[in-house]
């Protein structure tokens, strides 16, 4: 995670919320609802500026939030159509189109109209095209959300030993434990570290799952973005 642009709490998350778009948007756009877009895509937003208009952090981030500012004044969700393009596209495309306005109106008052890119500090970036690293962060933050959605309800329902097991053996960045070492570890059975993991694997797909509902129009657009995350 990029520290320079965290936002709304640790590693730049913002509360879990469960409202689905169409509701958000056939209600006027609450606020909760803006907070779980805000959640998914202002991630994906700062990279996507930073390497498509090749802007500074601080720029990028002000262009983040003026974008998403200006969707909480216009009637951006009313005018999503989900025949057209996932939510997902329509996102990235209003964001292009919002940064480039912002951009050519920087540029008009300069002196002389020319053009001028602010150096991107961090060059590792600029590898990947602006869409599929707009699609990678996209992905990468799913995961991370959906992943404090898990990390809170074992800590709600007591299954701390789960998501322990979990952590240690699906996000360790050491050397993966055995089934046996965790046995020994957590003093149970290796058939029941299986069944904690399978659990724990289980109930993340099902949060992220409903993240992903939450910021898509129906079923069949949930169905494409599932079976696109997983591919």
């Amino acid at each position: 995670m990029d520290a320079d642009t965290a936002i709304g709490g640790p590693d730049g998350r913002f509360p879990s919320t469960h409202v689905s778009l169409i509701e958000a948007a056939a209600s006027g756009l609450s606020e909760a609802a803006m907070d779980k877009v805000i959640a998914l895509y202002w991630k994906p937003v700062y990279r996507f500026i930073r390497i498509k208009f090749q802007k500074s952090n601080e720029d990028a981030k002000d262009l983040t939030q003026g974008f998403f500012a200006s969707a909480l004044q216009r009637d951006f969700f009313p005018r999503f159509d989900p025949t057209k393009a996932s939510f997902r596209t329509y996102i990235r495309m209003a964001v292009e189109r919002y940064a480039a306005n912002q951009h050519g109106a920087e540029n008009r008052q300069k002196r002389g109209g020319g053009v001028e890119f602010e150096t991107v500090e961090d060059q590792e970036i600029a590898t990947e095209s602006p869409e599929l690293e707009f699609d990678r962060e996209w992905r990468r933050q799913l995961f991370f959300l959906a992943l404090d959605d898990l990390r809170a309800h074992c800590e709600q329902t007591g299954k701390r030993a789960q998501f322990s097991i979990f952590e240690d053996y699906d996000l360790s960045d050491r050397d993966r434990l055995s089934y046996s070492d965790l046995a020994v570890k957590y003093g149970i059975p290796e058939s029941t570290v299986n069944n904690h993991l399978a659990w724990a694997r289980r109930t993340l797909r099902a949060f992220i799952t409903e993240r992903l509902r939450g910021t898509t129009s129906g079923a069949r657009e949930l169905h494409e973005e599932m079976r696109r995350l997983w591919k």
